[in-house]
C-alpha cells in the first residue's frame, strides 16, 4: 500500500499542464514577416509655356493744318522685333499708326515645381523551413544497448531457470 502510495506521489509530481508546458517551451515559429516601407518624394523641373495671344492696336494723331494737303507725302516708318512690329505714316490730315503684337509663347523654367510622393508597402511571408536534427549523444546510446543487454541476461536467466524447474532432464 506505501509502494502504490509512493509511485503516486511520484507520477503526480511530473505532470504540468498544457499552459505551463507552453510557457516554458514556446514552439518554434517556422514563419518569418518581412516588411518593407518605401517612401520617396521626387522633384522635378518643370517648363511652364505662356501663350499670349496678339493685337492690334490703330491709333491716330490729328494735325490742324489749313492749308490743302501738302503734294508731298513721306514715306511709311516702320519698326520690327520679335514680338510686334510697327507702322506709321501720314495721311492728310493725320498721323496714323498700326501696332501689331504677334502671338508669343513665353518658356519659363521652374525648378522643383513638381514634387511627386510615392508610397510603396510591400509585406510578404517567407516561409522558413527548419528542419531539426536530433543528435543522440553517445553516453544514452552506451545506456541503451547496456539496458538491452541486461534486459537479454534477465531473459536468458529466466529461461534457465524455467528449464531447471520444469525440464530437469534436458541439458543444453
Amino acid at each position: 500500500m506505501k509502494t502504490g502510495i509512493v509511485i503516486l506521489i511520484i507520477l503526480l509530481t511530473g505532470c504540468v499542464t498544457q499552459k505551463r508546458c507552453l510557457t516554458k517551451f514556446p514552439p518554434v515559429n517556422d514563419t518569418i514577416r518581412i516588411v518593407i516601407l518605401k517612401d520617396s518624394i521626387i522633384y522635378r523641373d518643370t517648363t511652364i509655356f505662356i501663350h499670349l495671344p496678339g493685337q492690334t492696336t490703330i491709333d491716330s494723331v490729328v494735325i490742324p493744318c489749313p492749308a490743302p494737303p501738302p503734294e508731298f507725302i513721306p514715306d511709311t516708318a516702320k519698326a520690327e522685333t520679335s514680338l510686334a512690329f510697327a507702322r506709321a505714316w501720314f495721311a492728310y490730315p493725320n498721323i496714323q499708326l498700326r501696332l501689331v503684337q504677334t502671338d508669343t509663347t513665353i518658356v519659363a523654367r521652374l525648378d522643383s515645381a513638381i514634387m511627386e510622393s510615392y508610397f510603396w508597402h510591400n509585406e510578404y511571408e517567407q516561409i522558413k523551413q527548419t528542419i531539426i536534427v536530433k543528435k543522440i549523444p553517445l553516453i544514452y546510446k552506451i545506456a541503451f544497448w547496456t539496458w538491452i543487454g541486461v534486459l537479454v541476461l534477465i531473459l536468458w536467466s529466466f529461461l534457465m531457470y524455467l528449464k531447471k524447474v520444469f525440464f530437469p532432464r534436458i541439458k543444453i
